[in-house]
């Protein structure tokens, strides 16, 4: 089975990533995944590093960004140039309406700038749909996830999942994965 990293912070977004583009590049061809998407905290600030490595290592590379929203994030992924163009577009705006680290999205932003040229990933623990179910319950999370189908299209949104070892995250995968089959939204993990 093959597999592609969809969600990767490089060592640009601080206190997140460890590792320079290329040292993630490098690994992701060691472990033959498939590909590797760059999603940095609200910018794309190794899409250069990134790219040139990719290209020497063969490997597919994606571009996109893990965008904050209020104390939530969503994790978008460029599709092709125009969608690349669209998120870097959408990520300037946000940062000039907000100050210095502190950039400002909504989903209306994000919706306006990216509908039809991105995939759009519910996100990890600060993610609005698993935020939503941990802390609200089925009920929440599903509200969240058709706003986010609303926006930007059931084909375009995926249910992230994921297990880093924690004693919950079995149980919070299972209950998305439910959250997903509800809305006739696909998951990713």
């Amino acid at each position: 089975m093959s597999y592609a990293e969809l969600h990767c912070h490089s060592n640009f977004s601080f206190l997140e990533g460890v590792a320079d583009p290329e040292d993630l590049v490098n690994e992701a061809a060691h472990l033959n995944l498939a590909a590797l998407a760059l999603t940095d905290r609200d910018g794309v600030y190794g899409v250069v590093r990134g790219a040139r490595a990719a290209r020497a290592a063969g490997l597919p590379m994606a571009f996109g960004a893990e965008i904050t929203i209020g104390a939530h994030s969503l994790v978008v992924i460029a599709d092709g140039a125009r969608g690349y163009a669209r998120l870097a577009r959408t990520l300037s705006l946000g940062h000039l309406a907000g100050s210095k680290g502190a950039p400002v999205f909504t989903i209306s932003d994000l919706v306006e700038g990216l509908a039809g040229d991105a995939w759009v990933l519910t996100g990890c623990g600060r993610g609005m749909v698993p935020t939503a179910l941990m802390k609200e319950g089925p009920r929440a999370a599903r509200s969240r996830l058709e706003q986010l189908v609303a926006g930007f299209g059931r084909d375009r949104v995926l249910m992230e999942l994921w297990d880093h070892g924690d004693p919950v995250d079995s149980a919070r995968n299972d209950a998305l994965v439910a959250v997903a089959a509800h809305v006739g939204v696909e998951s990713v993990a």
